[in-house]
Parts: structure tokens; sequence; C-alpha cells
């Protein structure tokens, strides 16, 4: 068991790279609030450019992430264990923590209405609405919210966990996932660096799940209750969520985010069920089947195509942009899936954190999305018209309605996603808490008032954003820091290099000389060793 820690000496505490972050955010907030339009428009546009201009290395970035895992998982270092110690958490619930934490509510989100999008504006050249279009779009949700995406949460994973629990080093930070390529003896101002950039991306990324993921619940609410859906009720949602997850980030792992975790795992199984079985199961069994198909054969295209002959901008508008936004929010679920993958196997942690999530993700898209294309289809739910006029809130909401015991199910709907919401603020801050710690060992976790800090402060900032946003016209975008978390998968794709390098590094002179039979022969013996010595004391 890890050694919860209520206080920390304050040297101990990284107070300059919290300041630092906060003073950068405040600053965007700021800018943003005081002159929305000009700010967000010069940053898209920055945005845009950046997309425009390296989409082919962000496609490569990510491929380069998709063969190490291959790699890694099936080459003799993928029995390398994360230490000798057994496993903290049962597989399922390792499993539920890793998913649920990782993409939270934004599957269901994007479950509901991507397919819309995918539709109307196809890629490959397909004519909007048609038939074409509509078998691509289920497939193109399974490659962005798949493999390549999972496998860029993955890579990182490696050389934190590698280096915690096997060379003993303390510090979960992005400067130890690059320690095998920039050194250890790096100047303390790269230390630095990197935390603010860890702190300041989690910070602007889970601002922009609130402005998304709470609207969606008001309007959930609004058509479930009839509540009204203002800023009273935008406060009251952040404050319930923020209160749950920051006493689930007290308590500690165990009692908090394991078991809200396996909670959403059964809600999620049970909505998605109900999707399933409830109208259309033989449509969604055979568009998932086929989706599956089209996903497998056009894998390499989807991973490669950057559309210059044609020009439609497909691939920047989606692809680049799901692949920049993987790459700067996956350094929060390295730190966290490290922490608790103590005792796991690099080949378990790769299956797990890619298969096992990009099967969590394709059940979503293939039941939730599968549903509201044959709606479409058969005309009975003008998903369109829905999204076009009343906007994307409301669509989620009238696709569920659309269900049999509709409102019962948006009642489920409403505890899954905010059960979701809750476990990823929960492990955001957990990641926040130990990357704020200096030299946090193996047998710690961050203190509890830390965390319980860190919880707080993931709901000021949206927020603040809110309450301005109601004296400014069409309300305060988040255009602007979407655009921001895009331009720093610049720097955070240069330390998912450097981690990719570290982990090879790290496994070839420590194990480079052992067969695949003695790298498992030593952990086992290591594991009997330990055993015994528990029996016998």
């Amino acid at each position: 068991m890890f050694r919860h820690n209520r206080k920390l000496p304050a040297g101990r505490i990284d107070t300059f790279s919290i300041s630092a972050s906060f003073v950068l955010l405040g600053f965007f907030v700021i800018a943003t609030v005081r002159a929305p339009v000009a700010t967000t428009n010069a940053l898209v546009n920055l945005r845009l450019q950046v997309v425009d201009t390296l989409g082919f290395y962000f496609m490569l970035a990510v491929l380069a992430c998709v063969v190490f895992n291959v790699y890694a998982a099936l080459s003799k270092y993928g029995s390398v264990r994360m230490g000798h110690d057994e496993p903290e958490y049962s597989t399922f619930a390792w499993l539920s923590m890793i998913f649920s934490s990782a993409i939270g509510y934004s599957i269901m989100y994007w479950s509901a209405i991507e397919w819309v999008y995918y539709i109307e504006t196809p890629p490959f050249g397909l004519a909007p609405l048609s038939a074409e279009a509509a078998e691509m779009a289920v497939a193109y949700s399974f490659f962005h919210w798949g493999i390549p995406g999972w496998s860029v949460t993955a890579v990182g994973v490696i050389p934190l966990a590698y280096r915690y629990y096997l060379r003993r080093k303390p510090g979960l930070t992005l400067q130890a996932a690059s320690e095998g390529l920039i050194g250890e003896q790096s100047a303390p101002w790269v230390s630095k660096a990197f935390n603010v950039l860890f702190i300041f991306s989690i910070l602007g990324g889970l601002t922009i799940s609130y402005g998304t993921g709470v609207p969606m619940l008001m309007n959930n609410l609004s058509n479930t209750f009839g509540t009204p859906e203002n800023f009273a009720i935008y406060a009251g949602l952040i404050a319930i969520i923020t209160f749950t997850f920051g006493m689930s980030a007290f308590v500690g792992l165990q009692k908090g985010l394991a078991a809200v975790s396996k909670w959403a795992t059964y809600a999620s199984l049970l909505l998605c069920a109900w999707f399933l079985f409830s109208v259309c199961p033989g449509f969604i069994v055979d568009n998932f089947v086929q989706s599956v198909g089209i996903l497998v054969d056009r894998f390499v295209i989807m991973s490669t195509r950057l559309d210059p002959i044609r020009g439609e901008g497909f691939p920047q508008a989606w692809t680049c942009f799901y692949y920049a936004w993987w790459i700067t929010l996956a350094p929060w679920m390295w730190v966290f899936i490290a922490k608790v993958s103590k005792g796991r196997s690099i080949r378990s942690i790769i299956a797990i954190t890619t298969l096992a999530g990009s099967a969590g993700a394709m059940l979503f898209f293939g039941t939730v999305s599968s549903y509201g294309l044959n709606r479409y289809l058969t005309g009975a739910l003008d998903a369109v018209r829905i999204m076009n006029t009343a906007g994307p809130n409301q669509m989620i909401s009238e696709v569920v309605l659309s269900l049999p015991l509709g409102r019962i199910i948006l009642v489920l709907w409403i505890v899954t996603a905010f059960s979701r919401m809750v476990t990823t603020m929960d492990s955001a801050a957990y990641s926040l808490g130990a990357s704020s710690t200096n030299d946090l060992q193996a047998w710690e976790d961050p203190s509890r008032y830390l965390r319980l800090f860190w919880a707080v402060m993931l709901s000021v900032y949206p927020l603040c954003l809110l309450y301005a946003g109601q004296f400014v016209d069409g309300g305060v975008p988040l255009a602007g820091l979407q655009a921001i978390l895009v331009i720093l998968a610049i720097p955070v794709s240069l330390v998912m290099i450097a981690a990719m390098y570290s982990s090879l590094k790290w496994m070839r002179e420590d194990y480079g000389s052992m067969t695949r039979q003695e790298i498992e022969a030593d952990f086992r013996l290591n594991a009997e060793e330990k055993r015994s010595l528990r029996i016998k004391l």
C-alpha cells in the first residue's frame, strides 16, 4: 500500500511551476474575456497554420507510437515487469480506471454526435449525406478514438513506470520520461519548464472538458426535469462534481477512484446494451462489423492521408486535430497509469491501454453512433436538422429520448456521464499532485491536501470563464483554448519521442543480454521470494 501523506514539507511542493501555470492560464483567460473575438481568431488561425504545416509530422509521430508499442509488446522486453511486487489492483479495476479516466464523459458526448459531422463533410471526396458517407462515419470514429490515440497514451507510461519501479528513481514528471535522452543532470530550469507545460496543458484541457461536458449535462437535466439552463445550474453542477471527485481524491485511489471507475464501467456497459438491444440490434451489429472491416482495410490510408490533391481539409480538420489533442493530453495519463501499474508487464500495459481502450471506445461508437445513424436513415430522427438548429447538446438529448423508456435512460445517461467526469477529474488531480511533488517515491501518494487543492483549482477557471461569458455576446468561446492545446502538441510530441528513446535505451541496458525466458524467470523468482518472505513474516 502507498503511504498517503496528509502534508508535505514546503520544499517538496513545486510552487514555482504551479504559480507559473496559473499565471499563464490566467493570462489567456483574461485575454479571451477582454477581447474574445480577436484572441480566438488569432489563436484559431495559428492552430490552422500548425495543423496545415505540421500535419505530416503529427501523422508520422503517432504512427511511430503504434510501431513502438507493437515492438515493445511482442519483443522479449514485453515480459519486463514494473517492479517485482504483485499488482495492487485487479485487472478489471485497473482497466476501469484507465478507460474511465482517459476519455471520461467525452466518449459519450462524441459518440452521440460525431457521425453527423462525418456524413455532412465526409472524407475521400464522398458526397455529403450519401450512403457512402454514412458507411464511413462510424469507421472513422473507430479510427480517431482507437489504436492510434491509445498508442500515444501507452508510450509515455513505459519509461515513467520503468524508471519509477525498476530503477527506483523518484519523481513522476515529463522530465523523468525524457531522462534517457536529456540525461539526469539537466539544468533546474528544464525541469520547471517541463512541469509548467504539463500543468498548463491539463488545466487548459479540463477547462475545455467542463466547458463542453457540463452544458451537455445541463441540457440533459433540462430535457428530463425541466430545469433551466443558466449560470446557477452550471455552477451547481460544477460544485457537485468538484465535491464528489474532491472527496474521491482525498480518500485515495483504492476507496475513491477505483470504486467510482468500476461503477462507471458497469453503468457504461448497461447503457450500451440498451442502445444495442432495444430498437435495431441487427443494424447495429452489422454496421459494427462492417465498420471494423473498413477500418482494417483502410487503416494505413487513414494513418497517412493528408489529401494534398483534393484539398478538402478533412484530415487536417479531424485526424491531425485529434492526433494533436491526444498528444497534448496524454501526459496526464502517462503519470496516472504509471502510478497504478506497479507489477504489470510492459506487454500487459500496452495491451490493456491500447487494445482495451480501443475496444471500449468502439463499444460506445459502435452502439450509440450506429443507433443514431439508423434513426436518421429510417427517418425516425432528423439528426442533421437538430444539430444545425438546436446544437449538439440538444442532439444528444434527442438521441437518448428516442429510445424506449427514453426519459429513464436519459437519467442513466446523466449518472454515467457524471461518474465518468468524476473519474477524469480525479485522475487529473492525482496526476497534478504527483507531478507537482518533488521526488515522489514509489511508496508514496501525493499529499491528500495537495490533491484536494488541485480538485478545487480544476473548477475555478471554468467557473470564471462561464461567469464572464454572461457579459460577452455569444458567451466566451472555447476555441481559443482548444487552439492552444493543439499548439502545445509540438513540444509535448518532442517529449513523446524522448520517452520512446528512453524506454529503448533503459531496456537494452538492463535486459539486452538476457533472453525472453531469462527475463520471465528473473521476475518469477523474485515474486516467489517475496511471497515466501511474506509467509515467513
